[in-house]
């Protein structure tokens, strides 16, 4: 499961990371393990991937993750 960094329209200094499900999203992508349901990641492969900072780290930028129905902030790298 790959995820992209897009940016915010309103705001220069916001992005976001969205499941980038087509993987044809431009930019820089980081890739989860994905779980039952292919459109979204194994919740344990994101909690351990979010308390080692490795996506903010991946995209090289603090992110907040956009996975539809709720969004997460990733700490500062």
């Amino acid at each position: 499961m790959r995820l992209a960094l897009a940016r915010e329209a309103s705001e220069r200094r916001s992005h976001r990371a969205v499941i980038d499900t087509s993987k044809t999203m431009p930019g820089r992508g980081a890739y989860l393990c994905r779980g039952t349901d292919p459109t979204h990641p194994d919740p344990a492969c994101l909690e351990l991937a979010l308390r080692r900072g490795g996506i903010a780290r991946t995209l090289r930028r603090a992110v907040k993750l956009d996975l539809g129905e709720s969004s997460i902030a990733s700490p500062n790298s």
